[in-house]
């Protein structure tokens, strides 16, 4: 097992909070300390592995940079709609400049559904109903509701769609 410093340790802690698998972080030890390292010997820095054998000095730092990392997504560019609208754009630049205009097309399209929000996770559904709530629905009206809400997004959907190509006789 290689010796390793405060400042090593304290390096495999973060970076396993922030899910690196062992092998990366040997990988990262070695370019960034020039220590020599296992696989096995990094999993004992890790509170969440069984082979967990750090000690308590180390399970706070990691649940707290565990914790940060899965809370601070602002952090991440691509997170970002303005840094992703960017990069459509430059995407688009160069699809122009190369006359690629399949590209360019799907890429403006691409733009479109990101300040539309179509690519978002969010959903603007609501049953209003005079008993308080869709909990408060006997299963038989809950059924009305969900079916009356599916035909609306039918009915919707199919407005959107092109005309139909077919002649009457």
């Amino acid at each position: 097992m290689a010796d390793l410093s405060n400042e090593a340790k304290l390096f495999i802690v973060q970076a396993l909070a922030r899910f690196s698998s062992p092998a990366e972080v040997v990988v990262m030890i070695r370019e960034d300390f020039g220590i020599e390292t296992t696989i096995q010997q990094v999993r004992t820095y890790n509170p969440e592995h069984p082979k967990f054998e750090a000690g308590g000095k180390w399970r706070p730092i990691f649940e707290a940079v565990r914790k940060a990392y899965l809370e601070d997504v602002s952090s991440i560019p691509i997170a970002s709609q303005a840094f992703r609208l960017n990069a459509l754009q430059k995407n688009y630049d160069r699809a122009i400049k190369h006359g690629n205009v399949v590209l360019a097309n799907a890429t403006l399209e691409q733009a479109a559904k990101e300040v539309g929000g179509v690519l978002t996770n969010a959903r603007n559904v609501s049953v209003q109903q005079a008993t308080g709530g869709f909990r408060d629905l006997t299963s038989e009206e809950r059924r009305m509701a969900v079916a009356e809400m599916i035909g609306n997004a039918l009915s919707k959907g199919a407005s959107q769609t092109a005309p139909s190509t077919q002649t009457s006789q």
